[in-house]
This record gives structure tokens, C-alpha cells and sequence, in this order.
């Protein structure tokens, strides 16, 4: 893992009744472009729960409005939304996104306090 705030977030993840699935995504594995599609954006991990499959990135909190971090996250969420409308014709599950600060990642937390705080 890069930090330790995203070895927590795994072991949330791990432990977490409500999440169905989990994975670090392999370089490539997702083709999402930001600064003019000049750069390629890779999100920590991907997320199942039983109702969206989420995209979660992990970011210092001094971080967070940063403006290359708004600009991937603007990317992810629009993969998403393309993702969610093809999902719905053929009934899967919405896609979401989640900018988590690193100091809002404990062991003690749930993956659903995650999404409901950020």
C-alpha cells in the first residue's frame, strides 16, 4: 500500500459484513483521462457493496482541494456517470465516487460512515 491510511482502508474493507467484493485495481485495468486526456488516473481501490460498485481514492487531508485531486476526481465521477448509465440498461448496479481524506480512515470505522461522511 502507499500509505497507511490505505492499509486501513483495507482492513475495513476486509472486515466489513457490508461489502461484497473489494480489489486494488492493476495499472491499466481502468481508462480514465484528466488534464485534457493528457494523463491517466488511477483510483485505490474499487468497492461492491449490494447496491454500487464505488471507486475510492485515499488522499492527505492538506490534499484534498488540491487542484490536480479535484481534477481526477472530476474525471472519476464522470467515468462513473458513464459507467452507472450503462450499468442501468441492463440492471447493474450504480457506480459511485469517494474522496476520502487520510485522517477519516480508521480501523473502527465502517465502509458505509466512509460514504456517508464523504
Amino acid at each position: 500500500f502507499d500509505s497507511k491510511a490505505e492499509q486501513d482502508l483495507a482492513f475495513v474493507l476486509e472486515n466489513d459484513a457490508g461489502v461484497q467484493k473489494w480489489l486494488r485495481p492493476a495499472p491499466n485495468q481502468f481508462r480514465i483521462y484528466w488534464d485534457n486526456n493528457s494523463k491517466k488516473y488511477e483510483p485505490d481501490f474499487v468497492v461492491e457493496t449490494a447496491e454500487d460498485i464505488v471507486m475510492v481514492e485515499v488522499k492527505r487531508a492538506d490534499q484534498m482541494d488540491a487542484p490536480d485531486v479535484l481534477a481526477k476526481a472530476e474525471a472519476a465521477l464522470q467515468y462513473c456517470r458513464y459507467a452507472s448509465e450503462y450499468t442501468a440498461e441492463y440492471a447493474g448496479k450504480r457506480w459511485r465516487y469517494l474522496l476520502v481524506p487520510h485522517d477519516g480512515v480508521t480501523r473502527t470505522v465502517g465502509f458505509d460512515y466512509l460514504v456517508g461522511k464523504f
